[in-house]
């Protein structure tokens, strides 16, 4: 009943709004206005419309079966007044709504006071974003009146700027200052405390000691609240036994007073520890720990330091809990140059290929609207491999982490820090590619001492020795290969074509390592022994670091891609890479070898005399998971030192966040702060992506 009359009233304003409009037509037509019309004319023509309407209500209710129409038809149908309808506003009366200001104006008839609402409309929004809070913005992407009488487009307008970045992103984003820290700086940097593990991954303990510590911690908290003024009274006491006193009463006030809860109270501590079997003891806990804690601070008080500025490691970790990340810029690097794929040469050799290249760090830098900066993250895992390097005493780096978690992004990092510390840094970011991609192999049967068929690879030789060349070349002054070391792997008929670079030659047949290398990056023929007594050269000497860096290092103990009728008459046995001269120092210097029966074994390492070796692992590629479990287990038992690179906890999310908004990383180019300041949505993207920086980016750009 209600919907009929609602729809009869309808019915009676249209026919209302209809005999308006015919009237007003009218007196426009003879020149007269409504009020001249005689009631007759009116009267007539209201019947006309009335019957119409009459007519279309009730073949409504017949098709609806409804009866509830024609009963209220008389009563809701009414009969408008003369005056009413001179006075009933039509469409060009009524006033107009704004759906972008949801506000109402009235209509105009004057064109200027039109246009005059509008610009103080838009200039009143304009005005309004910028009074607002945390953004340093302004629409770069609006047309002014100017701009369109000048013929300038939207293709003419900047893609996008540094101002479009929220104030947010800026003041969260930290920049090493010097651009690149070196390896001592880096090593004693704060940085904020790695996520855990999640249980599922298949050890819990770390877990579950994570979640012991926040409860005691918690617990903890509330008993230095309330235990402060007490303590601060039993500190003033002169007797020995009302201290003793006082102490005993203080554990039992503390714990009835943790127990006590109100209803309307959510107190996490009163409410969820409270009931817990062991809350009595976890108090008493807290509280020993905290007298200790007074105790010790009152003995400090009175005591002078022996030793200023040092720092344990309880401080140590006590700094982290409150740093932020930090992040390094290549392009404020000693050799801020890029080469021509738009990858800082700091890093060179690394690559950018689609698909042999290593990890999709390079991808971020790709895909950044502003090209002035190369960041990379300085995360506590980065800090201990340059902490293990930075000793110089041969140590041996293994670094391990779930696919996509950083591992090449930590890797880049080091190169960075060693290469401005002053490290010679072999770096092979690609080890899948040169495992396979060899081209030919050769057999080496000159080098003096093996004891077992080796072989060379000429061409990733070649490349190799150019590389370390061109990254090196100067800082490898001085640094000599001796004549005998060239005797040792080179043959009689490639030292003679070494004899006739002269230029090179030295008056008591050595030859300088940069010169050597050279020579290799340009000869094939000589490439394989030129790099064998660089390398040799190089892990021996002591008057330069020299560090090697290798990523995707599990790829080598895969099945094997080179094959020779000399290791194998059918050619169906692949040789090992340690049997290859390429790799053999390499392999041997980390000490695990892969037998001929496939099988991986930890042996006696040959450290490099001044620096170390860090390789990593990849889940990226094709590799047998097999081979990868034995790997890790193989280096775990010849004591190397294992660094896992977790996924980001929630602040380093944030601020990798921040960061991307500031290089303009997909969506968040244009968003100008909305994800960086909407907490809903971080914690939506460090959910979907699980911390991981790959799966972080994607999100960002999907």
């Amino acid at each position: 009943m209600k919907n009929a009359k609602a729809f009869v009233r309808q019915m009676s304003l249209n026919l209302n709004r209809r005999v308006s409009s015919r009237f007003r037509y009218i007196g426009q037509s003879i020149g007269t206005s409504t009020k001249d019309i005689s009631g007759d004319f009116y009267e007539q023509t209201r019947l006309r419309q009335h019957h119409s309407c009459v007519r279309q209500i009730r073949c409504f209710s017949k098709l609806r079966g409804d009866t509830s129409f024609g009963d209220i038809l008389n009563q809701e149908l009414l009969t408008p007044d003369l005056d009413d309808v001179q006075n009933f506003k039509t469409s060009e009366d009524m006033d107009f709504y704004d759906p972008l200001t949801v506000n109402y104006y009235p209509a105009q008839e004057d064109e200027d006071e039109n246009e005059e609402i509008e610009v103080a409309r838009r200039q009143a929004i304009r005005d309004e974003i910028d009074s607002r809070t945390g953004r340093l913005w302004k629409d770069r992407w609006e047309l002014t009146d100017e701009d369109w009488s000048s013929g300038k487009s939207f293709d003419d307008l900047p893609v996008w700027t540094e101002e479009l970045c929220s104030r947010v992103s800026r003041e969260r984003v930290v920049v090493y200052p010097d651009g690149v820290p070196t390896l001592s700086k880096l090593s004693s940097l704060a940085l904020p405390p790695p996520s855990l593990p999640p249980p599922a991954l298949g050890n819990p303990k770390p877990y579950v000691k994570h979640r012991k510590k926040i409860i005691f911690d918690a617990i903890y908290a509330r008993v230095q609240q309330f235990a402060e003024p007490h303590v601060e009274k039993i500190l003033a006491m002169d007797d020995w036994d009302a201290k003793q006193k006082a102490v005993d009463d203080l554990f039992e006030q503390v714990h009835d007073e943790l127990k006590k809860a109100d209803n309307d109270d959510d107190d996490y501590v009163q409410i969820v520890l409270g009931s817990q079997p062991n809350f009595p003891l976890l108090v008493e806990q807290a509280l020993e720990k905290y007298l200790r804690k007074v105790v010790h601070d009152e003995k400090a008080s009175f005591q002078v330091e022996s030793k200023a500025g040092s720092q344990d490691e309880e401080e140590k970790k006590v700094l982290d809990e409150t740093a932020v990340p930090i992040f390094m810029d290549l392009m404020k690097a000693k050799d801020p140059s890029l080469d021509e794929k738009g990858i800082p040469k700091i890093l060179h050799p690394l690559s950018s290929h689609k698909r042999d290249g290593s990890g999709r760090m390079v991808e971020e830098w790709e895909l950044a609207a502003n090209v002035k900066t190369r960041r990379i993250m300085i995360r506590q895992c980065t800090r201990d491999i340059a902490h293990a390097l930075d000793q110089c005493t041969g140590s041996r780096v293994f670094v391990t982490g779930r696919k996509g978690a950083g591992k090449t992004a930590a890797l880049a990092g080091i190169v960075a820090s060693a290469r401005e510390s002053g490290h010679i840094v072999l770096y092979l970011p690609d080890g899948d590619r040169l495992r396979k991609h060899g081209f030919y192999v050769e057999v080496n049967n000159h080098v003096q001492g093996a004891q077992e068929k080796l072989f060379d690879i000429p061409m990733l030789s070649k490349e190799v020795c150019s590389q370390l060349h061109q990254s090196h070349s100067k800082d490898m002054d001085g640094l000599t290969v001796e004549k005998e070391t060239l005797e040792k792997f080179m043959s009689k008929d490639q030292l003679k074509k070494l004899d006739g670079f002269k230029e090179y030659a030295q008056p008591d047949g050595s030859m300088l390592i940069s010169d050597l290398l050279k020579i290799g990056g340009e000869n094939v023929a000589l490439a394989a022994g030129c790099y064998s007594a660089a390398i040799d050269t190089l892990m021996a000497q002591t008057s330069k670091p020299f560090t090697v860096v290798m990523d995707q290092f599990n790829c080598y103990y895969d099945y094997g891609h080179y094959f020779h009728g000399e290791y194998d008459k059918l050619a169906k046995k692949a040789i090992p890479l340690d049997k290859i001269t390429l790799f053999r120092p390499l392999i041997q210097a980390v000490g695990v070898i892969k037998t001929d029966d496939e099988e991986l074994l930890p042996i006696e390492p040959k450290p490099i005399k001044r620096g170390g070796i860090v390789v990593g692992i990849t889940q990226s590629h094709a590799v047998a998971n097999r081979f990868t479990t034995e790997l890790t287990s193989a280096i775990k038992e010849s004591n190397a030192k294992v660094v896992d690179v977790p996924q980001y906890s929630a602040i380093e999310v944030d601020h990798i966040l921040a960061n991307f908004e500031i290089i303009g990383i997909g969506r968040l180019r244009f968003d100008r702060g909305e994800t960086v300041m909407n907490k809903q949505e971080v914690a939506y993207l460090r959910m979907v992506s699980g911390g991981l920086g790959q799966s972080l980016l994607d999100a960002c750009i999907i």
